[in-house]
């Protein structure tokens, strides 16, 4: 019985580290967001710098597509976290879940994760230079007046 309701919670634990990692990476509506300043809606969406694509020269913009395809190079298909996620799914539906499996997978998907966000800050970084300090200072002001990402959007299945 105790084995069961440690299962059950471990189970319980990981539907919801999974359903909060879709949640937050928006693949639960079916967006594909890449590293950079497009969020939903494309450029000057809800990314890092939400609206600063409109303040930009047009020199700028050439230097932050620039940037933006350097980080797309070699990336292909589906963020790598994605198979990861539902291979960590189908082992909590199964009818006998492993415990070691579903931690591995955890740990895979977490190294996935922090991969993604240290290219991510890298290609951040490489923009904010791009950017003058007034065009900084204003993306930081918008920033702080932006609602949280994932607010109300409740726990789907």
């Amino acid at each position: 019985m105790r084995s069961m309701l440690k299962t059950g919670m471990v189970a319980a634990i990981a539907a919801v580290f999974v359903a909060s990692v879709a949640i937050a990476s928006g693949q639960d509506s079916g967006q594909r967001r890449g590293p950079g300043l497009q969020g939903p809606g494309g450029p000057g969406g809800r990314g890092m710098m939400p609206g600063i694509m409109r303040e930009l020269t047009e020199e700028q913009r050439k230097q932050v597509r620039t940037i933006l395809e350097s980080g797309r190079d070699g990336q292909q298909g589906p963020p790598a976290d994605a198979k990861l996620r539902r291979e960590l799914e189908a082992e909590l539906l199964a009818d006998a879940p492993s415990d070691q499996k579903i931690e591995e997978l955890k740990t895979q998907i977490l190294a996935a994760q922090a991969e993604g966000l240290s290219k991510h800050i890298a290609i951040q970084k490489q923009i904010a230079q791009v950017l003058t300090a007034e065009q900084r200072a204003k993306a930081r002001e918008r920033l702080a007046q932006a609602p949280a990402a994932g607010r109300g959007r409740g726990f789907r299945f």
